[in-house]
């Protein structure tokens, strides 16, 4: 069908100058990974839990930042899960994470509570990517489910976006930001002005900014784009 985009579409991958041109998209999750790494071995060791949120725009390196992960984790034998919500956008393939810098991992997508549950259950370590896309009758219950893990010893690693294209909070994250043990923002490069400061989503409805009455989800179409924008550079039609 003419009006249907997969995601490769969506998320283009970069080519090798634009990896060149990124790269430092490429270190600051390598870094981000480092620090979380050394953080779990320590919860892992002493018992304790912990909650920790990865969080910025697109084309931030989040999704890198969770298959590189899922990859070290793997070699330590630590026992986890990689999970993500299943949800009808390009921009979210089913039981897959998909990186812009060609990095991909097979992981779960869930959609409802007993899967859920079960995915909680006897894991030491539980990532989660575009938890910010978690239904909202959801994300009551998997709030309480998380807590509950990281009180038995569990260390939950949830990626996603913290600004919704209005500039707003997505509540989901914003709660989330709230109760982790360590919060990392990543920042990617303004497609407006250049600058690596983008942390902001810019929505485009066919070629116009979006309007601050749009509602908060639209999934990306051939009508409808987003790209990172800077504080300066973000627009909004009032």
């Amino acid at each position: 069908m003419k009006n249907v985009i997969s995601v490769t579409n969506v998320k283009k991958r970069a080519t090798s100058d634009e990896l060149e041109l990124y790269s430092y998209v490429n270190e600051n999750a390598e870094q981000v990974v480092d620090e979380i790494l050394d953080l779990v071995k320590v919860g892992l060791k002493t018992g304790d839990g912990g909650l920790l949120f990865v969080y910025g725009p697109v084309y931030s390196g989040k999704t890198l930042a969770a298959c590189l992960l899922v990859d070290r984790l793997k070699r330590k034998d630590v026992n986890l899960a990689a999970i993500q919500p299943e949800v009808s956008r390009p921009d979210v393939p089913t039981d897959k994470y998909f990186s812009r810098s060609g990095v991909e991992k097979k992981v779960e997508s869930v959609s409802n509570k007993q899967q859920i549950l079960k995915i909680f259950d006897k894991r030491d370590v539980v990532i989660i990517d575009e938890v910010q896309f978690f239904p909202h009758e959801f994300q009551s219950f998997l709030l309480k489910v998380i807590s509950d893990y990281v009180e038995r010893g569990g260390w939950v690693i949830a990626m996603g976006m913290l600004y919704t294209a209005q500039g707003s909070e997505f509540l989901m994250s914003a709660v989330l930001k709230d109760r982790s043990f360590a919060n990392f923002p990543l920042v990617a490069t303004c497609l407006k002005c250049g600058k690596n400061t983008a942390i902001y989503n810019q929505r485009t409805v066919d070629g116009l900014p979006t309007s601050a009455d749009d509602p908060e989800l639209i999934a990306p179409s051939i009508t409808v784009t987003y790209e990172p924008r800077c504080i300066d550079c973000h627009v909004i039609i009032g």
